[in-house]
């Protein structure tokens, strides 16, 4: 009998052609520790056991919808690597839309004379993606995050240790453990239905930071009632929510006295992000 040949990397990627070429690709830079480029100039390369076993495990894994950023214990957002784990959500693409938005929102406020720096706020931090894309952008403004969860906390904490950019942490569900007053709030709230068909593909996630009452518009709904008692003169909020919940964030921005309000669509045409500006009293009452 003849010995079977071993997997080669071309070999590999064709036996598992039923899942995304790029994440079998990062997988296997991850697991061999060598560059995309090398994957392309060394199709032949030979698989040694050891990794074999691994990417086997990874595959299951995969086919289970397990992120592959569990598996790595990495995941790039906004050109920074994070540390990601089953604690928090894995920031996605998409969400780097809100980032845009919020440091476009940045841009158009100024913090009165005596007052001190630009502050923003970032809800529901989790791994700390959207803060400390911030951060990176803005090193003059005083980025703020929460989160209801200490372990989401942790891992935003060793995030930011690990790329020198400092955020400030509170422990809150929304604004509850929050006294200060932000020119720009931000938020990545759980959005989706219970009854959504598309948890299907999510079970390795957190529920806590996708499923929201009301046809996944509870914590929506909750955020934008509060923020204007947060929010300073003219500050900003920009929300990312459900494909298909786009006209209810405008409906609700716009009965609690939001102005300027827009919506921003994905990489996909859907709307994602929706914002207001808030110039009412109540804001200036706020500061008392």
């Amino acid at each position: 009998m003849a010995e079977q040949q071993q997997p080669t990397i071309a070999s590999w990627l064709r036996q598992h052609e039923s899942l995304a070429r790029i994440e079998l690709e990062v997988a296997l830079c991850h697991v061999l520790t060598c560059s995309r480029a090398h994957l392309l100039s060394h199709p032949e390369q030979s698989l040694e056991r050891q990794a074999l076993d691994q990417l086997d495990h990874w595959v299951d894994q995969l086919h289970h919808h397990v992120p592959l950023a569990y598996l790595t214990g990495e995941q790039e957002f906004w050109g920074l690597a994070l540390s990601v784990d089953e604690r928090v959500l894995v920031p996605r693409p998409d969400t780097e839309i809100l980032v845009e938005r919020a440091l476009e929102c940045l841009q158009e406020v100024s913090a009165p004379a005596g007052t001190g720096d630009l502050m923003a706020l970032d809800l529901g931090t989790g791994s700390g993606a959207i803060a400390l894309a911030m951060a990176h952008e803005r090193r003059d403004v005083r980025i703020h995050a929460c989160d209801v969860s200490t372990d989401c906390l942790a891992v935003a904490e060793a995030n930011s240790r690990a790329l020198g950019l400092p955020i400030t942490l509170h422990l809150s569900d929304w604004f509850e453990g929050i006294d200060q007053h932000f020119h720009v709030i931000v938020a990545n709230p759980p959005y989706i239905d219970s009854e959504d068909p598309h948890l299907s593909r999510l079970q390795a996630e957190p529920r806590s930071a996708l499923i929201a009452r009301d046809r996944g518009l509870a914590d929506l709904r909750s955020i934008i009632e509060q923020a204007p008692h947060h929010l300073a003169h003219g500050g900003w909020l920009a929300l990312e929510h459900g494909y298909d919940q786009g006209h209810s964030a405008r409906e609700m921005l716009a009965r609690r006295g939001f102005e300027q309000i827009g919506t921003r669509r994905d990489l996909g045409g859907n709307e994602r992000v929706s914002w207001g500006q808030f110039t009412q009293y109540e804001a200036d009452l706020s500061y008392g």
